[in-house]
């Protein structure tokens, strides 16, 4: 007879903790006695949420808009999704394929529940984002990580994929976190190209799109209509907190989708959905962030390209640095301790993203104020010379 766990974790309830959420609790604690703490280790985008966006929170709050929402995301939202696709890359998504959700997270459950069932395999390109990994096996599904090349561990290489015929799924990032990594066009349709032969299920996270330097990112459904988008207005919307993403499916999901979102959510949240209409006037606004983002990555450049002891790849989309710290012969998470304690600088070990490998790396984000990333990063540079 199985043994009762009388109030006891379930085994799928085992998994990892999201490591860089420690290190915002343990900053947070040191910014409470008094410490000045800068913190460059959450992936949160410029306090820019444009003013239109406000602007409509506080006039909604005033007026009786309805309170729950289609479970698919109130129309308005998912066509101007739709007209944005369109408009940017000439890509026709009809609003039914469009399902509103609570943050990328949200979109990421709904996506594993509908496309797979307890032990089937699911691949990821490591260094990756942690959630993937740990979502997964709380459904009980099989993660298959495909790592990189040991001469380039912070390089994905999609190819590698041809290894992994007997997968039912996977998921890629692009541009990554953590190594800032775009993936060019020609990567991208071959990947596309070898799990429709397959008949692989591809997830795309699309969350740091419109935030790219140098390079172009594109949709995965440039190139066919056989794959899924996850995105979020966390990232180049500037809406982190508001808890809200999208993800466009093919037509023979959405009725599952749509039983899935009803039972497990209801709906995402009415004043967010509302407001988030009006982020889409405001692109050129938040086309500058970019900008600014892009010179906080070449002051980095130039502040840590003369450290012997530290290794990275110029990142050419989102805002992170995957700093190869293998040099130093210290544990990345016990490096990453003795920098904010020694310096206030808070950074994420490499663990949360590449199990093996990520021991001897560490992940700086540039997406905070630019004062705030150029002071830890110069008192950053400043440990760096004087311990190594």
């Amino acid at each position: 007879m199985k043994k009762k766990k009388f109030y006891l974790p379930s085994f799928r309830s085992s998994v990892d903790s999201f490591l860089v959420m420690d290190v915002l609790q343990e900053s947070k604690l040191m910014e409470q006695r008094g410490r000045e703490i800068f913190h460059l280790e959450l992936g949160e985008p410029i306090s820019n949420t444009p003013k239109k966006v406000q602007d409509e929170v506080k006039r909604l709050v005033n007026t009786k808009i309805s309170g729950y929402t289609p479970s698919n995301g109130i129309y308005e939202l998912r066509k101007k999704i739709s007209d944005y696709y369109l408009a940017k890359n000439k890509i026709i998504i009809e609003p039914e394929q469009i399902f509103i959700t609570s943050g990328s997270s949200g979109a990421f459950l709904l996506t594993f529940l509908a496309c797979f069932d307890p032990g089937d395999k699911v691949a990821i390109f490591n260094p990756v984002y942690p959630a993937y990994r740990n979502i997964l096996k709380s459904l009980n599904i099989d993660v298959i990580e495909i790592p990189p090349n040991k001469k380039d561990l912070n390089h994905i290489d999609i190819k590698k994929i041809k290894k992994y015929k007997s997968i039912d799924g996977v998921i890629v990032s692009n541009p990554n976190n953590p190594t800032g990594q775009v993936l060019t066009k020609e990567e991208l349709n071959f990947l596309y190209s070898f799990c429709k032969d397959e008949e692989i299920v591809l997830i795309s996270d699309e969350i740091y799109h419109g935030i790219q330097y140098e390079k172009k990112t594109f949709p995965i459904l440039t190139f066919g209509q056989k794959a899924i988008i996850i995105n979020s207005f966390s990232k180049f919307f500037c809406m982190p907190g508001w808890r809200l993403g999208w993800v466009v499916v093919p037509e023979t999901l959405c009725h599952s989708y749509l039983k899935l979102s009803q039972n497990l959510f209801i709906s995402s949240g009415n004043i967010a959905q509302f407001s988030a209409t009006k982020v889409f006037d405001c692109i050129n606004e938040l086309a500058s962030n970019v900008d600014i983002y892009c010179k906080s990555r070449d002051f980095v450049i130039d502040k840590f390209s003369k450290i012997s002891v530290l290794k990275f790849c110029k990142p050419y989309g989102a805002f992170y640095f995957y700093f190869d710290v293998e040099a130093t012969k210290v544990d990345s998470s016990t490096l990453v301790k003795e920098i904010l304690n020694d310096t206030g600088v808070a950074l994420t070990s490499g663990i949360d993203f590449d199990k093996k490998n990520g021991k001897r790396f560490i992940r700086l984000s540039f997406s905070n104020n630019p004062e705030v990333v150029k002071k830890g990063v110069s008192k950053l540079q400043n440990w760096f010379v004087k311990n190594y």
